[in-house]
């Protein structure tokens, strides 16, 4: 059973809900599942205070793993890896992240990792997100909302895995904004330019209620293009 990369054509797409809905399902299919956030930002409203992406996804997966080891980088400022690190003079060290994802890799039957931003949010100088999915060796997804603008985005993403020969797993459509496209339209557009596959297209729901997207999530993602065909 392989670990799972799961990006976006940018941020506020839904790559979190996307995956709190698949470590809930594999964790109700008592599958150990590992989550990790290597990168975070936003501001500190506490002492204490972590992620809210980390305790969503630990939270729908049940996990009990150090968050130093979910998340070994918070920055206390919503930006890039990158920009946060010049205005708090910090430095990434990226033999952290990696020893983290083995460790968790080594403690769970497989771990889904969420990426910061899109394929392109600058880690470090020259090093990017899709650097990171490379020195991990994972298989992706690509998430992307639906908003007008949204097949550029993606078909410049798309391209960039080719170029980076990533391994790549398909395409999942979360329907982010009432108007913008038709979910049908937009996954007819996706499966013809690219040639891929859109394995689910989750509709926009208001209000937005994250407890019942993850109790619906497998009713509009085929999981079996996942990478968890044993399940």
């Amino acid at each position: 059973m392989n670990s799972l990369f799961v990006t976006g054509t940018d941020t506020d797409v839904g790559k979190t809900c996307v995956v709190a809905g698949i470590v809930n399902y594999l964790s109700k299919k008592n599958i150990d599942v590992g989550v990790m956030k290597p990168f975070a930002s936003g501001y500190k409203p506490t002492d204490d205070f972590i992620s809210e992406d980390v305790e969503i996804l630990t939270k729908y997966s049940g996990v009990h793993d150090s968050v130093d080891l979910i998340n070994p980088y918070f920055f206390e400022i919503p930006t890039s890896p990158y920009e946060a690190c010049m205005k708090l003079n910090r430095e990434i060290d990226i033999s952290k992240v990696v020893d983290a994802y083995n460790e968790l890799e080594s403690k769970h039957d497989l771990v889904i990792v969420e990426g910061i931003g899109g394929i392109m949010t600058p880690i470090s100088q020259n090093y990017f997100v899709s650097d990171l999915i490379s020195e991990l060796k994972l298989n992706s997804i690509i998430v992307t909302g639906s908003k007008i603008g949204s097949v550029n985005h993606l078909m410049l993403t798309f391209e960039h895995f080719r170029q980076k020969n990533l391994n790549f797993n398909g395409f999942l459509v979360n329907q982010n904004v009432s108007d913008g496209y038709e979910l049908p339209s937009l996954r007819q557009q996706i499966s013809r330019l690219t040639g891929e596959k859109v394995f689910g297209a989750i509709p926009y729901a208001e209000p937005f209620n994250l407890d019942l997207y993850v109790q619906n999530f497998q009713n509009f993602v085929d999981l079996s293009h996942l990478g968890f065909e044993n399940i």
